[in-house]
């Protein structure tokens, strides 16, 4: 795993509670739209789940829900958070799962966290798990390059970003094999000036 990878996870790891108790309110604003492109028992995929909001949404709503990331903190508390769903703590660019085994796939504000280069080959091995039909939610920031950025919701730690551009995500999303039917930029829900959201939606 590259360094900043590493002390990116860390950056979760230290932050535990506080953390998830500041963004457990923050509600994403394409979850509800996403979750109706989905019959019940529909099988779902929670990327970098972190404490388990989103993974408690989807399994309050009868889904069958599964979660993964890298940080055994947040997967503790997602355990204790939602325990009918499966967690398992896995690299969303070395995924364990065979082909065609979910109905939808959340990744959400996770793939920012990898570097420009890794992003293909995160896409390409989230595409292999989907079924035909299916859909993946990515949501990252809006701008331009890489950094690694502190802020008050981190704790002033240091987290590792890549910035895309909309075209930029679509065209990734586009050459590994998605057919994009959701693609917007929207305003932070935190009301930071400074950051800007993408969301975009493929399908198998």
């Amino acid at each position: 795993m590259k360094d900043v990878y590493k002390k990116t996870t860390k950056v979760y790891d230290s932050l535990g509670k506080k953390y998830l108790k500041d963004s457990m309110g923050l509600i994403p604003p394409e979850r509800e739209l996403f979750v109706k492109k989905f019959p019940k028992n529909s099988s779902l995929l929670d990327v970098g789940c972190g404490g388990g909001r989103d993974t408690k949404y989807f399994i309050n709503l009868g889904f069958e829900v599964t979660g993964i990331d890298l940080s055994s903190v947040m997967l503790n508390e997602a355990r204790k958070l939602v325990p009918k769903a499966k967690f398992h703590k896995m690299d969303v660019l070395g995924l364990k799962f065979p082909a065609n085994t979910f109905d939808g796939i959340w990744a959400q504000a996770v793939l920012l966290h990898l570097k420009r280069g890794d992003v293909p080959k995160a896409l390409k091995g989230l595409y292999k798990i989907l079924k035909k039909g299916g859909i993946l939610h990515v949501r990252v920031k809006h701008g331009k390059g890489e950094k690694l950025v502190k802020e008050k919701l981190s704790g002033w730690n240091e987290r590792f970003y890549t910035y895309f551009l909309k075209s930029e995500i679509e065209s990734l999303f586009k050459k590994s094999g998605f057919k994009i039917i959701f693609s917007k930029t929207f305003p932070d829900e935190l009301g930071r000036k400074d950051v800007k959201w993408i969301a975009i939606w493929g399908q198998k």
